[in-house]
């Protein structure tokens, strides 16, 4: 009998003991997926700090990312020459888009003549004036190209100063916050350049640095390598000291025909996803960017238009369209 009992009780157990077995797998594997569910998207740590400490019952801190990069605007305006300084409508456009939008401490004009225009009086006042100088050599080797001064010049601000530099014909669509993280961050131009039309970084920071000691082979003849694909380069030697966005970030559409028609001609893309759009107004000033006023970005529909057309609210209320041409000249005046 006492043997029926053991063994009816083994029989019993057996059933008991899978079941603890089905729940325990079933409970861990549970908690396995929903882990790899959630760091597909971001890591169990971005999404603590995420939902904030506020949330914690626990005792624990959690350290937040530090802002490396201080929230400076740097402008370089190297017209040489005193006689020759416009400052247009689509310039007042950038500069507007992105002291609105990324709202620094200080937005700094490093200039070595200020221009005179109505568009940039109308600017001024937000402006910090910063007198440069006029760039002859680097590294004993000659300078004569002014795209190439300018190049040097927005590298030694960042590197002395940090923040962020644009050049005159970037529209800002998004807050640069996120981005002010990192040592430096560059975008992608095409597929084999980081374009220096957008530069974040903050002072001294390492990948800038050796930048611009690789300026001692400095060849002004060579139009783009030293300013477009040398980063680029230097992005796969030092890859843990840059953070590089892809093309959409500032740099999309392209400056090619297809790329131009597509933001200035059709109303068939959406620059709601990107922080900034590069005007490429070395290629699309005479085609487009000449042509477009406040009147022609209220009452015509393309994508560009669309994306700026906010910016107008900082006009001022009693602007007159008949008053100022594009350069900024007074039409009234004999």
């Amino acid at each position: 009998m006492a043997f029926l009992q053991i063994n009816a009780i083994k029989i019993w157990l057996v059933p008991f003991m899978l079941g603890i077995i089905l729940f325990t797998t079933v409970y861990y594997m549970n908690n396995f997926y929903n882990f790899i569910e959630l760091d597909s998207s971001q890591s169990y740590y971005e999404n603590f700090l995420d939902e904030g400490i506020s949330n914690c019952n626990c005792n624990c801190t959690v350290p937040k990312r530090t802002q490396k990069v201080p929230k400076l605007l740097h402008y370089v305006y190297l017209n040489e020459d005193p006689n020759n300084l416009p400052f247009n409508f689509i310039q007042w456009l950038a500069y507007t888009s992105a002291i609105e939008t990324i709202k620094p401490e200080k937005t700094y004009f490093h200039c070595i003549h200020e221009p005179k225009t109505y568009w940039y009086q109308l600017i001024k006042p937000k402006l910090s004036i910063m007198k440069t100088r006029i760039v002859t050599e680097i590294f004993g080797n000659r300078v004569d190209i002014i795209q190439h001064k300018s190049d040097i010049i927005r590298m030694e601000v960042l590197r002395d100063f940090g923040g962020i530099y644009l050049d005159n014909d970037i529209i800002v669509l998004q807050p640069f916050d996120d981005l002010l993280y990192d040592d430096f961050t560059m975008g992608i131009e095409g597929g084999t350049s980081l374009c220096d039309a957008v530069l974040i970084g903050r002072p001294f920071a390492p990948f800038l640095t050796r930048w611009i000691q690789r300026y001692k082979t400095f060849d002004d003849s060579h139009w783009s390598f030293h300013s477009v694909l040398m980063p680029y380069q230097m992005s796969k030697e030092y890859p843990n000291d840059i953070h590089v966005l892809n093309n959409t970030a500032f740099f999309w559409p392209h400056w090619e025909d297809e790329g131009l028609n597509l933001a200035f001609n059709t109303t068939n893309y959406s620059f709601s996803n990107q922080y900034a759009y590069h005007m490429w107004s070395s290629l699309s000033y005479e085609r487009y960017l000449k042509h477009i006023s406040p009147k022609s970005i209220k009452t015509v529909e393309t994508s560009f238009n669309k994306a700026v057309r906010k910016f107008l609210n900082y006009l001022p209320k009693d602007f007159n369209e008949e008053t100022f041409d594009f350069d900024g000249k007074n039409l009234n005046k004999k």
